[in-house]
């Protein structure tokens, strides 16, 4: 195989390692944006969790509350009983102190309603703030793991930059210049390998007479539908 297509078809392999690094140094910021954000979205949750039980316990008490002045207010009542005149006045008296206890039953009953719900959402707080301490370590272990790879990457880069230079040195300035319009039109793809007759660029038939130009002079040829450039290997022409 000519050496042009060999060094058109490293650029290429270089073009696409340089392209993948960049993907991956992009991605690593947006994975730690997406990390800390659902991380945010359950400690908001804990928070309203916390609020809820905070809520319901200041119910509990103010219930219990309103029942110590109504037993208070009660006292009163049996005590005007001794004193009202009329049985009129007496028998009034008898049904608000009748109706204060019924109220106060369903009060109660609310109470011990509250206090179960009181003692499922603590146990469920605790789960939820032991799960929310496990998951921050996590992210910052996660964070840092993720950042430590930042300059590895950029080596990499760097060095995979310069590598890019010595090839782009050797080539013809007119065969860089077509390989970058190629591939600035392919997204990205100017240098195809066929695989059993067909560019794997556009998935189109290539002639058999293009394929044995390619392994016989060495010269560039470019598929007839999507103007890539034509890599073959005579393990596969066969």
């Amino acid at each position: 195989m000519d050496l042009l297509l060999q060094m058109l078809l490293s650029l290429q392999q270089l073009d696409d390692r340089l392209s993948a690094i960049g993907q991956k140094k992009r991605e690593i910021p947006e994975r730690i944006q997406t990390m800390e954000q659902a991380f945010g979205e359950e400690k908001k949750h804990l928070e309203e969790h916390r609020q809820r039980l905070k809520e319901t316990s200041l119910r509990q008490r103010s219930l219990e509350k309103q029942l110590q002045e109504n037993a208070e207010e009660r006292k009163k009542k049996q005590k005007r009983l001794l004193e009202v005149k009329t049985n009129e006045e007496y028998k009034a008296l008898l049904k608000e102190i009748e109706y204060a206890k019924q109220a106060d039953s369903e009060t109660e009953d609310e109470i011990l309603v509250l206090l179960e719900e009181i003692d499922s959402l603590e146990k469920t707080l605790e789960e939820k703030e032991e799960s929310t301490r496990k998951n921050e370590e996590k992210l910052i272990g996660e964070k840092k793991r993720l950042e430590r790879e930042i300059p590895e990457i950029d080596k990499e880069y760097q060095f995979l930059q310069h590598e890019r230079k010595t090839v782009c040195a050797e080539l013809d300035p007119d065969v860089l210049n077509d390989y970058e319009k190629i591939r600035a039109n392919r997204a990205g793809q100017a240098v195809v390998t066929v695989r059993k007759e067909v560019c794997p660029g556009c998935h189109m038939q290539v002639p058999p007479q293009t394929i044995n130009e390619v392994l016989q002079t060495g010269e560039i040829r470019h598929c007839q539908y999507c103007q890539r450039i034509l890599y073959c290997e005579l393990e596969e022409s066969a």
